[in-house]
């Protein structure tokens, strides 16, 4: 059962990456059956890894034709980052506001243990502190639902593999951009956390629409970013 799972796995993960990077083309058609003979593995892996593509929506599942390639779109990666924006920048300012001093020593121990996982480039230890620091700054507001929402956000860039980290920046550069929120934070400077917290989303946004125009040659949206700036007060 461990084996079974564990390829998987690897199948999901090979799919996955097939997709986002292009090599399996949005709109075409495959089965199930030829891609176990391809990949050199049985059919149940592969339909497994296809069922866990399908909840992602990455794929969709046609009765006697296969599955459908529908990758991962500008307009997605857009549609999450908007709210993520809408989310943790106001966020990261009530943070500043009113963090506990407990909060700040959880900010520091997940900033620098981002720090350790990039200086041994381990990607996925990375990520979890990476992910980890980010739900701190948003439960603060005490609000379930939200941290909830971001949670699946990001399970939702995760899932489609979409991951800037040694591909178009070093991870140094994404502690950097941790670290002017984190200082912003312990200031307790409520306007430069929901700066610096709104630079690296569109930053990190806006990469990942760039890596996805130069595998499907989609138009990446100019201004993306500010399209909701300034409908609404950022808290004191």
């Amino acid at each position: 059962m461990g084996d079974r799972v564990n390829l998987t796995d690897q199948v999901y993960a090979y799919l996955r990456d097939a997709i986002v990077s292009g090599a399996l083309k949005s709109g075409s058609q495959h089965s199930v059956y030829r891609l176990s003979e391809e990949l050199g593995v049985s059919r149940t892996p592969v339909r497994e890894a296809v069922l866990r593509l399908a909840d992602t929506g990455m794929v969709t599942v046609e009765r006697n034709r296969g599955i459908r390639i529908h990758g991962t779109t500008v307009e997605e990666i857009r549609n999450v980052f908007e709210l993520r924006l809408l989310i943790e920048v106001p966020a990261a300012a009530y943070a500043a506001k009113h963090g506990s001093e407990e909060f700040l020593a959880s900010l520091r121990s997940a900033s620098a243990a981002m720090a350790a996982a990039s200086a041994l480039n381990d990607e996925e230890l990375f990520r979890s502190h990476d992910r980890a620091l980010h739900g701190l700054i948003a439960d603060v507001l005490g609000n379930r639902r939200l941290s909830s929402t971001l949670s699946g956000l990001r399970d939702v860039t995760r899932a489609r593999g979409a991951w800037t980290g040694n591909r178009s920046r070093e991870l140094k550069e994404i502690v950097s951009e941790h670290g002017d929120i984190v200082n912003a934070l312990l200031a307790r400077d409520a306007d430069a956390a929901a700066q610096a917290m709104h630079d690296h989303l569109e930053r990190t946004g806006t990469l990942l629409m760039r890596q996805i125009t130069d595998a499907a040659g989609d138009d990446l949206s100019e201004g993306w970013a500010h399209r909701l700036r300034g409908f609404g007060p950022v808290p004191s």
